[in-house]
């Protein structure tokens, strides 16, 4: 049955989808028609959490039983994140929509052969950003493989959940319902923070934001129930992947000192082939020493576009932890302080963020949050990988150029 308010709903959807294709050159009118489809059949599934939970009790087999406290805890949530965060629940995951897919989009992302900045694309209303998503991974594909035709590296990943900046009430999805409790508390948190703070055309501060603030309201929100201990144990058994994210930086951090090098582009590809060589073989080694296969995963993904995409939400996380800790940890001033630099433009925001960066060392992410218990990386492949002394010179003087996650 379509209520009245769904009917306001989708017509509301109908005139926003009808601007963005309107204002869309004939080039992007079949991707904007496409992602309209998607989030037109996203909105069109939504059943209410607080229905669905009444009709799971009558229920007993232990899938009901695990949705139904899933769903139950959302709604908890919410009302944390509201009282306790100052964060606008509105009518954001009121719903749910189960999905017969492992992800709601695929993001597309592209690099040229010799950088690192990644390729944007810019829409209507929420500006440029470093990704391209698809409902479909076939359309993806395809278009992953177009632009690797024109030379540039690029990656496809799945993505569980993410937020329409309000424009709609986002649905709780199955492609993230069943996520271990930490994660799902964290993601929850960060996609209700991009509709707190959003900067159009600057992807790096809107995602670096939201994952400071999804890992340390998730940081409170188990603090609150008085289960920190749990919480904490939760960031420690990330270490694994505190040490390949320390080692993929350090590959970011050659690379990007190669692609500077006053050398021509036969060598630079040589450089980067050896890099990339280098790294791949330190993650072999991270998979004999610990049995964790996920290494070799990350392996299998090394390029630019890769890399590139992991600078996207992270790198400035150190620079939200110096800003909340100068606000005592009052998430009001806080969000007053990330106001301020919302409002600058964009040369002077990068500087205060630069200036916050080196306050920080850079050696944190989230207030203590990721780098519990990681090891330094110490990898003699990617040490040696054979590049002249003045390259060296340059790594050792750009490694620590921020955190990945």
């Amino acid at each position: 049955m379509i209520t009245t308010a769904r009917i306001r709903r989708l017509s509301l959807a109908g005139l926003l989808i009808a601007a963005v294709l309107a204002s869309a050159g004939c080039a992007s009118i079949g991707y904007y028609a496409h992602v309209s489809g998607g989030q037109l059949s996203l909105l069109s599934k939504r059943e209410p959490v607080e229905e669905l939970i009444a009709d799971l009790e009558e229920k007993t087999d232990p899938a009901a039983t695990a949705l139904s406290r899933r769903l139950q805890l959302s709604q908890r949530l919410l009302v944390f994140a509201h009282r306790e965060l100052g964060l606008d629940v509105g009518g954001r995951y009121s719903t749910y929509v189960a999905l017969e897919r492992d992800a709601v989009v695929w993001n597309l992302v592209a690099a040229p052969e010799l950088s690192l900045s990644a390729h944007t694309w810019c829409y209507p209303f929420v500006g440029c950003a470093p990704y391209r998503g698809y409902f479909d991974r076939e359309k993806a594909e395809r278009a992953r493989a177009r632009l690797a035709a024109q030379g540039l590296d690029t990656y496809v990943g799945g993505v569980s959940a993410y937020s329409t900046l309000g424009w709609f009430d986002d649905p709780i999805l199955s492609t993230f319902v069943e996520l271990a409790e930490p994660d799902f508390v964290e993601l929850l948190i960060h996609e209700l923070a991009h509709s707190r703070v959003w900067v159009k055309d600057d992807a790096p501060f809107n995602e670096s934001f939201a994952s400071f603030v999804g890992r340390e309201g998730a940081k409170a929100w188990f603090a609150g129930q008085g289960r920190a201990a749990e919480f904490d144990a939760h960031l420690a058994a990330e270490a694994d992947w505190a040490r390949a994210r320390d080692l993929l930086e350090e590959t970011r951090a050659a690379l990007e000192a190669a692609f500077a090098a006053q050398e021509t582009d036969a060598w630079k590809r040589s450089a980067k082939a050896q890099i990339l060589t280098a790294a791949a073989g330190c993650l072999a080694e991270m998979t004999e020493a610990t049995g964790n296969d996920g290494y070799q995963r990350l392996a299998s993904r090394l390029n630019n576009a890769y890399l590139a995409s992991l600078a996207t939400y992270s790198d400035q996380q150190p620079a939200f932890a110096v800003l909340f800790a100068d606000a005592g940890g009052v998430w009001e001033a806080f969000f007053d302080a990330v106001d301020v630099l919302a409002n600058l433009g964009a040369e002077q925001r990068q500087k205060r963020i630069e200036a916050l960066l080196v306050r920080s060392g850079k050696e944190q992410v989230a207030a203590d949050g990721d780098d519990q218990g990681a090891d330094q990386v110490q990898c003699e492949a990617l040490a040696g990988h054979g590049l002249d002394a003045e390259l060296a010179r340059r790594e050792h003087d750009d490694v620590g150029r921020g955190s990945d996650r």
